[in-house]
């Protein structure tokens, strides 16, 4: 990222202006242009720059160029006014939707020919009928014939329009349907590739269509699909927080049984991780198993289920060491309610009996913290079937994807100035009739990747695919700035590729990507590759993860390789500052047979 001291900006500055001043306006720019890309600096002194720029911009013709400037300056009726024509329709809609004039910018995308963008501008104006037309009409799109995933959002968004016009709509119910079917073979088919992020956001949008269709089985496949991807990456803090979103849901729609077996699960699963939340966990299972008995009885149901549910009760009030309500509970089972339902008098004695063992038994005084309600994220999750069928319609365009994130405040200004900075950087070369030229695009790559943003991972996908092997290396190179799980697909791709300094620039990315999110990832990375470097550098990111899951798969490597990744894997665990590794590595020291593991591993508990 472009970066200067504080004499030579204000050097700069001092020149760009003695330059405009004598009306050497090219001169000027290039100087601009050269501290418009400190996008470190503060808000007043970088807009002033702008300023200059737009002006010397408008003075020199480039109107479209100053155009992008006004945009990023939400200047919207100077950013109008400099897309005149048929041909900047695409510009105006862009400068409509940044505005919020969603009515004027869907038909202005409707002019440019992107029917995505104008359904969703049609959406936010709550036009559903119109947008249901254009999504109904691109469910038959051509161009979607060999995208099963994008296929599958349009049928969804078809659905949800159609249903936002008419309630219990038959033709609603049909597109959900199939876009259902779709995403259940999308999600196994992005599975087995292993690209479990992308399956994750197909069992996101089933939970939406739980939600809006209030079918409580796409809920719970939804839930339970998100919370077994998260588990297998280790998020442990996202894992209850999808457990909360879900039990919540489940306890609003009466599904008491599920709500109850939902904390045990969210109990198991923070005693495994030895987080602090299984008591609190337990003792709410506790309470809605009781609450499902009742229901049970009052429904009229088989007396055995609601026996079943008090004795998961006692279980639960068990564990947490309240041994006065499971004497209740017992109570309870032997009493009148349950021998009227029909229990039979031999068991109600029974239960009778042991309540009696419980009569002075007191409760733990033990803290059972709740999960913070900081941590909570009800129903927080991204309107990702309309980003990514908008990702899919740009098509990997750098300056377009540039463009879209120009003028929309969500970004922070510094990812703001970036993207504005790859789209003149790509205007300049296309007045020298140079922007498809490798040193341009690999130029592109590298200020893709300082836009660490997930939106510039499409564009460089599609770069990685040019024909020369520079481009290629610059694509590589910048993913490591982005630290999302997709990036590793490309990585994958680059690790094998046909030149040996492309392979080189993904082992190079590969030593930089290591964050919790990496770890599935890394470790496939590691296992499929048959080349030692790459071995030994994706155990070293593994290593710098420093979870419980990083330290368990250096113990296995530790205990099963030789030679180099056993030193790697040695180094490593040793520079690990995560204290529930060392039990993990003390019980592998005392049942491991191989004498020289069993000295490594001691050795590692000596030092640490």
């Amino acid at each position: 990222m472009a970066r200067g001291n504080f004499a030579s900006i204000e050097s700069l500055t001092s020149t760009a202006e003695a330059m405009v001043a004598q009306g050497r306006l090219k001169e000027a720019e290039v100087a601009y242009r050269e501290l418009i890309a400190q996008t470190h600096v503060v808000d007043y002194e970088y807009d002033d720059w702008l300023r200059a720029l737009a002006d010397i911009y408008t003075k020199l013709g480039a109107s479209k160029e100053a155009g992008y400037i006004y945009l990023y300056l939400h200047y919207f009726d100077l950013a109008r006014g400099a897309f005149p024509g048929e041909e900047n329709v695409s510009f105006r809609a862009r400068v409509a939707e940044v505005e919020k004039k969603w009515e004027e910018a869907a038909t202005l995308y409707t002019q440019s020919h992107l029917p995505v963008h104008a359904a969703v501008a049609w959406e936010k104006a709550g036009e559903h009928k119109k947008a249901a037309e254009i999504w109904e009409a691109l469910a038959s799109d051509s161009r979607l014939r060999d995208s099963p995933y994008e296929q599958a959002l349009v049928h969804f968004n078809v659905g949800m329009a159609l249903q936002a016009c008419e309630e219990d709509s038959p033709q609603a119910r049909k597109a959900l349907i199939a876009s259902q079917r779709f995403l259940e073979q999308v999600a196994d088919d992005f599975e087995t590739a292993g690209e479990r992020e992308r399956a994750f956001d197909c069992y996101q949008i089933l939970l939406k269509l739980g939600r809006e269709s209030e079918q409580y089985e796409n809920l719970a496949e939804g839930y339970l699909n998100c919370i077994r991807v998260l588990k297998d990456d280790g998020l442990k803090f996202y894992v209850l927080q999808y457990y909360e979103d879900f039990i919540s849901l489940s306890l609003e729609r009466n599904e008491l049984h599920a709500a109850s077996t939902l904390y045990q699960e969210a109990a198991d699963f923070s005693a495994r991780c030895g987080l602090p939340y299984d008591g609190n966990y337990q003792a709410q299972a506790a309470k809605t198993w009781v609450a499902c008995a009742k229901q049970y009885l009052a429904q009229g149901a088989p007396v055995e289920l609601a026996e079943n549910a008090l004795l998961a009760a006692i279980s639960c009030y068990s564990s947490v060491g309240d041994y006065k309500q499971v004497r209740a509970l017992f109570l309870s089972l032997g009493g009148n309610e349950f021998r009227d339902h029909g229990l039979g008098d031999k068991k109600c004695d029974r239960y009778r009996n042991i309540a009696a063992r419980y009569e002075n038994a007191a409760v733990a005084s033990e803290d059972k913290p709740e999960f913070p309600d900081y941590l909570k994220q009800q129903h927080a999750y991204a309107d990702i079937w309309f980003v990514d069928l908008l990702e899919w319609e740009l098509g990997g365009a750098a300056a377009s994807v540039g463009l879209s994130i120009v003028g929309d405040v969500r970004y922070p200004d510094a990812i703001r100035r970036r993207g504005l900075v790859v789209v003149l950087t790509l205007a300049d070369a296309a007045t020298r009739s140079e922007e498809a030229l490798p040193k341009t695009l690999e130029s592109v790559t590298e200020l893709l990747g300082e836009l660490q943003s997930y939106a510039a991972l499409c564009p460089l996908e599609k770069l990685y695919e040019h024909a020369d092997a520079s481009v290629r290396r610059a694509a590589v190179r910048a993913l490591r700035f982005l630290f999302f799980k997709r990036s590793f697909a490309m990585i994958r791709k680059a690790l094998v590729d046909v030149d040996l300094e492309v392979r080189a620039s993904a082992v190079e990315a590969l030593r930089g990507l290591h964050f919790p999110h990496a770890f599935n990832p890394l470790s496939r990375i590691y296992r499929e590759s048959e080349d030692p470097q790459v071995r030994s550098v994706a155990l070293r990111s593994i290593g710098k993860i420093q979870s419980i899951e990083s330290g368990e798969f250096l113990l296995s490597t530790l205990r099963q390789e030789e030679g180099e990744l056993r030193e790697v894997a040695i180094e490593a665990l040793g520079a690990m500052d995560n204290a529930d590794v060392r039990p993990i590595i003390r019980q592998y020291s005392q049942i491991e047979p191989n004498p020289t593991v069993r000295a490594a591993l001691r050795n590692l508990l000596d030092a640490v």
